[in-house]
């Protein structure tokens, strides 16, 4: 990992979350997760703060941290943790009070599966809807930033999917109508998962609903259609409700820059 200015400590906590300008607000679902998590458990003293809609995430230090150059990504007594979900299952690990798995062991399997799917949909589902519908024109790239993101990218997917929006190009209809196929499919599913429940595992709140959670209110914000899954209306609407959910995400939401164009 390359050396970087953010790596410090404070007071001996060794305790860094990389998650994104406290001034820049980008529309991420993932970076969403994070923050909710942390609310509903710790409060990280020292964290590095990236202005994502500057592009402060497409350099050599940050790449050094997270070789995909995404944001979040959470450094903690030395360790490095880059993906959103596998976030979650560490901080539920290290601080689990309060607890966001405390169910049975057939739960637990439940609540791994609903996590794999969130991270496996995040590119051809939701950040292609999304990027369709807003985060491509809001989040255009220079030709120096470009050139910069393509010396640094490596991850294959992710070439791949910023090459459909780079040097004048955009996402088609096509890519959208896939992803929105996608989405069907998963929010048919979830809609299923709460036809007798209030939460999508063991009728409790889990980490299945913090990851999920944030999935909604980026979709949403692009337009997509909610109305073939009452369950699913009557489940976000109940997590809107929690004064977490609305200090870590639409709170957050309401700041976004863009949102204020």
């Amino acid at each position: 990992m390359a050396n970087s200015t953010h790596h410090k400590t404070d007071n001996n906590t060794q305790t860094w979350g990389v998650l994104g300008s406290y001034q820049e607000r980008k529309k991420t679902r993932a970076k969403w997760q994070i923050r909710l998590t942390i609310k509903l458990t710790i409060t990280l003293k020292r964290g590095g703060c990236l202005g994502v809609t500057k592009k402060e995430n497409i350099s050599e230090d940050y790449f050094g941290i997270n070789p995909k150059g995404l944001v979040p990504a959470l450094v903690h007594d030395g360790r490095v943790i880059i993906e959103s979900n596998d976030i979650l299952v560490y901080l539920e690990q290290q601080f689990p009070n309060p607890g966001f798995r405390d169910v049975t062991d057939d739960s637990q399997v439940e609540i791994d599966e609903w996590l794999r799917q969130s991270g496996d949909l995040h590119i051809p589902a939701i950040k292609t809807f999304q990027y369709f519908k807003i985060n491509a024109a809001a989040l255009e790239k220079s030709k120096e930033e470009e050139a910069l993101y393509w010396k640094l990218q490596k991850d294959p997917d992710l070439r791949a999917f910023h090459g459909k929006h780079s040097g004048g190009k955009s996402f088609t209809r096509e890519d959208a109508d896939g992803a929105s196929v996608l989405l069907n499919d998963i929010f048919g599913k979830i809609d299923g998962a709460l036809s007798d429940s209030d939460w999508i595992v063991a009728d409790t709140y889990t980490l299945a609903d913090i990851s999920w959670g944030p999935s909604v209110t980026t979709v949403l914000s692009g337009g997509f259609d909610f109305s073939p899954y009452p369950n699913v209306e009557r489940w976000y609407a109940a997590i809107c409700a929690r004064p977490q959910f609305d200090k870590a995400v639409l709170e957050w939401r309401k700041n976004a820059q863009w949102e204020k164009a």
